[in-house]
């Protein structure tokens, strides 16, 4: 009886102990996810403001590198004919050399941005097995792990959003849909931003056309009236 007895209790403290241990990892992972959302918030406010996207798409590198802690984070933008994902803002380094040179990735299987833009899937890589051949960017030496993930307007992609970070294994599938509200946030403030400057570029042909108008129209008018001042 005594040796049944231990053992039960021994069973029970393994019991107990391994409840212990799932209750701290999932109290952790929800941590996490509140703490990722409350991040993706503070950026989605902080962009909503700007309109212009030369200034708007270095920001949200910068303010997703800081809430997050990215080692890099890039946004690509398709060319007209979606053959090509083009580096338009980067917060690193060795993001600013890429863009300084035009860097771009065409849409197939052999970089995680052309995969991402390509078939419009998130995708996460790691410096493990086979996509470790990714990670050979002399100008982000550091990257041991990487997430693309699909901007996207009314079902249509436009460019992906590129995170990477110094940790290996740092992005797990639960990431992926955090961040994906996150991408989509960041395809809305393009969005937006395209609409106002295609707004504003209409308008200030609408007031040039007028101004033509005006200006020929006056002439004709003092022409004929022989108007001498005014």
């Amino acid at each position: 009886l005594a040796t049944s007895f231990n053992t039960m209790t021994q069973k029970m403290e393994r019991l107990v102990n391994n409840l212990e241990e799932q209750v701290a990892e999932r109290t952790e992972k929800l941590e996490k996810r509140a703490s990722q959302l409350q991040a993706v918030s503070g950026v989605a406010r902080a962009i909503a403001s700007l309109q212009e996207t030369g200034a708007l798409l270095p920001e949200i590198t910068r303010l997703i590198s800081h809430q997050f802690g990215f080692y890099h984070v890039g946004i690509f933008l398709l060319d007209e004919k979606s053959d090509y994902a083009y580096l338009n803002a980067a917060n690193s380094e060795g993001g600013k050399r890429m863009l300084e040179r035009q860097h771009k990735l065409r849409l197939d299987s052999n970089s995680i941005v052309g995969f991402d833009t390509s078939r419009g899937e998130p995708r996460i890589a790691l410096d493990v097995g086979a996509d470790a051949v990714f990670f050979n960017n002399p100008d982000l030496p550091d990257t041991r792990s990487e997430m693309a993930l699909p901007l996207r307007i009314g079902g249509r992609v436009i460019g992906a959003l590129d995170v990477q970070s110094t940790q290996p294994n740092a992005f797990t599938e639960e990431d992926i849909a955090t961040l994906v509200i996150l991408a989509d946030q960041v395809a809305i403030a393009i969005e937006n931003a395209r609409l106002f400057s295609e707004a504003r570029k209409a308008l200030a042909e609408s007031e040039e056309t007028v101004a033509r108008y005006i200006r020929k129209e006056w002439s004709g008018f003092t022409q004929k009236e022989k108007i001498s001042g005014y």
